[in-house]
């Protein structure tokens, strides 16, 4: 008989519309600690919307949010920032475009008073995501759009996360690259626990690494969605 493992991400009811549609409703959604899920969906069906919410990312004033997410047993920004880390699909968005790459990354850790940490993990995760040999004292519009998006990864990686959370992630990678990526991210899934909530309109990728798949379109009609 499997152990119970902890649920430490759970949506009660959450819906958001704004005064023109309706983005999400009633989503009832629970994650156990160390799950790898994936969120598919088609476009439109509120998959990076939903990754937003449980992020706590700012909302427009004239929208309605009702419902509970709850991370850890508490609100998002009653935990530490550093146990939950997005990486989102547009990876320009998240550099100082006036800040060298190596400035970006070193940052977190610097805040987190652990940069003495930063050589080891670089040299843990750079041969991984592909990244040998870059240049990380140039800015981030010296760098293609894949290489952005490791490097967003990286960043992430480096807060040593509880919870990651990827906005089609790896969708700018080529189909080699990708396949190593994903299978370095079910490794720390696997071996460090670290519970992945994936959303991603690959099928056959979702299919092979992850430990169960959501519809968004099942979320949306108001049905639970339980951790099996």
């Amino acid at each position: 008989m499997s152990e119970k493992k902890e649920t430490i991400i759970v949506l009660e009811d959450v819906s958001l519309s704004s005064p023109e549609r309706t983005y999400l409703s009633g989503v009832n959604l629970q994650v156990e600690a160390g799950e790898f899920l994936g969120i598919l969906g088609r476009s439109g069906s509120g998959k990076s919307t939903l990754l937003r919410l449980i992020l706590d990312l700012p909302i427009p004033s004239s929208w309605k949010k009702t419902g509970s997410i709850q991370i850890f047993g508490k609100s998002r920004k009653d935990i530490p920032a550093r146990w939950i880390q997005p990486v989102f699909q547009d990876p320009v968005l998240g550099f100082n475009p006036l800040w060298t790459l190596e400035k970006s990354l070193r940052e977190p850790l610097q805040l987190l008073k652990e940069e003495n940490l930063y050589g080891s993990l670089l040299e843990k995760w750079i041969p991984i995501l592909g990244l040998e040999g870059k240049d990380r004292n140039r800015l981030p519009s010296f760098f293609s759009g894949g290489e952005l998006q490791r490097f967003s990864l990286l960043r992430a990686l480096l807060c040593r996360p509880k919870i990651l959370c990827l906005d089609e992630a790896t969708s700018a990678l080529d189909p080699i690259l990708n396949h190593q990526v994903l299978q370095a991210l079910s490794d720390l899934n696997q071996k460090e626990g670290v519970t992945i909530l994936w959303v991603t309109h690959n099928i056959k990728s979702a299919n092979k690494f992850c430990s169960r798949i959501v519809e968004m379109e099942e979320l949306n009609s108001s049905s639970a969605a339980p951790a099996n």
